[in-house]
């Protein structure tokens, strides 16, 4: 079990990885060139100095990275020093040609993130079912490769292992460009009056949530990322443009077509990662406004055994009634129904996903 953990940036993930680690009872130190954030990082991890961490993790701008995994190599030769810069760009490689101790260099990339940045915005449960990935290495050793499993673990991810090669490609198209999407849209309606924009729905608030996003941040990412990003911005350029001739030419089959696909490919995206994306069935209940309508029906679902996955309240001011809706698997949806039918509720018919 890892007891010393030394991070080296004290920033949303550094420091979501280092209140993670504190819920399993780790030692650790949190550095940065900022020293407001290191404090703030530290009072909230409970960091001490560590002489001797067996692992450093480097959570530092990519401009960095290399040089500070460099240096921790250096000046902790016993450790296992972890890199998670979101672009690897040949790093391995590097680090094998500049350093005698590249067996203890492990490098990854959680897959976790917020529209938000700065260590005020770490969150113990960032990584929570989230992808974790782990570049093989022909160089790193047994015990590096251990270590990073063990602290994905602790921090609740799931890890994947990708070659150095696809990393930054996979990452071009399933992050990157997203960002990039939703930061362009932005730009667009943001040219739009005030009045206009008050009229916006919940549908352009989702698309829209990545373009918070920081700009310097991403900046050089992207940069870095450059010929992978715009391999994948070429790529659905010519979607988009096939898209919109078929609105010109009025070619409702070819539109139609392009929904399905995007239906189709919209339900491989897993909700856990190691699970199979799953399908709820919802059970609507219409309840009187009285207090303790809920934990009734909660005490219903537990009388027969059922578990509730999700639900969603639906109450207008003035109204003596609400909408219950539960989520919940098919077969403990259908029991549900014929239970609540028989003891007087006022439920509805099962209603699945599609």
């Amino acid at each position: 079990m890892i007891s010393k953990v030394k991070i080296i940036g004290s920033g949303l993930i550094g420091t979501s990885i280092g209140l993670a680690l504190k819920s399993a009872k780790i030692k650790l130190e949190m550095v940065d060139l900022d020293p407001n954030s290191a404090k703030l990082a530290n009072d909230l991890v409970g960091g001490v100095n560590l002489t001797e961490p067996e692992v450093v993790i480097v959570s530092a701008p990519i401009s960095n990275n290399l040089e500070l995994i460099l240096e921790s190599l250096k000046l902790y030769p016993e450790a296992i020093v972890i890199d998670i810069a979101s672009v690897k760009s040949n790093l391995s490689l590097k680090v094998a040609e500049l350093s005698a101790n590249t067996q203890n260099f492990i490098s990854s990339h959680p897959m976790a993130g917020r529209e938000v940045s700065g260590t005020q915005s770490a969150r113990a449960d960032l990584f929570s079912g989230r992808a974790w990935i782990g570049i093989k290495s022909a160089n790193s050793s047994e015990r590096s490769t251990k270590l990073l499993a063990e602290i994905v673990e602790i921090c609740g991810a799931t890890l994947y292992w990708v070659e150095e090669v696809d990393h930054d490609k996979l990452v071009a198209a399933i992050s990157h460009l997203p960002q990039v999407l939703s930061t362009t849209l932005a730009n667009l309606v943001g040219n739009l009056d005030g009045r206009s924009l008050n009229l916006s729905g919940q549908g352009l608030r989702d698309m829209l949530r990545l373009s918070s996003s920081n700009g310097q941040l991403w900046s050089q990412l992207m940069i870095a990322n450059k010929s992978s990003l715009s391999s994948e911005i070429d790529k659905f350029l010519e979607l988009l443009t096939k898209f919109n001739d078929a609105i010109k030419s009025e070619n409702y089959k070819e539109i139609e077509t392009s929904f399905n696909a995007g239906n189709l490919a919209n339900e491989k995206i897993p909700g856990k990662h190691g699970l199979k994306i799953r399908k709820y069935s919802y059970l609507p209940i219409v309840i009187m406004d009285e207090p303790g309508q809920l934990a009734k029906i909660f005490n219903e679902c537990a009388q027969i055994n059922v578990n509730i996955e999700d639900l969603s309240i639906e109450h207008s001011p003035g109204q003596q009634t609400g909408l219950i809706t539960l989520a919940l698997n098919q077969n403990d949806a259908e029991r549900l129904f014929i239970h609540l039918k028989s003891t007087g509720w006022n439920v509805h018919e099962v209603k699945v996903d599609k």
